[in-house]
């Protein structure tokens, strides 16, 4: 059993783990394409550009494709980092067709009150041994 969770993990992570490595690099060595995903009025000592590499340490060619990692300082000391990816050509979700066609919805006419409910009073239940005079 322990043998066959073993070989699940790494089967898992030989499938899970990413074809491509990304490498981080300064701003000034982003793509122009890049251009478009960095965020306006972030002092430049604050980002970084992070691209595909292969093996070699080398950048892969073809279309470029990658994130911008913009470092946030907060109050603890530490900064939270937010990645801004670009070059992915994700469909823009307003632009997308509705899954199905859109029916026209028809308001009800009003409906008169029902009468109201008067609640009988509770019977109450009969005991047969006061009714008994011996």
């Amino acid at each position: 059993m322990k043998f066959i969770l073993l070989t699940a993990c790494i089967l898992g992570i030989a499938f899970c783990a990413p074809p491509q490595m990304y490498m981080e690099f300064d701003i000034h060595h982003a793509p122009a394409q890049a251009a478009q995903a960095i965020p306006a009025g972030v002092p430049a000592g604050r980002l970084e550009v992070l691209l595909p590499v292969d093996g070699q340490k080398q950048l892969v060619g073809g279309p470029v494709r990658g994130f911008i990692k913009q470092e946030i300082p907060q109050p603890n000391g530490q900064d939270e980092e937010v990645f801004y990816p670009f070059g992915f050509n994700v469909p823009d979700p307003a632009v997308a067709a509705p899954a199905a066609p859109v029916v026209p919805v028809v308001v009800a006419a009003p409906v008169a009150p029902a009468a109201p409910v008067v609640a009988a009073p509770a019977a109450k239940p009969s005991d047969d041994d006061e009714e008994e005079d011996d």
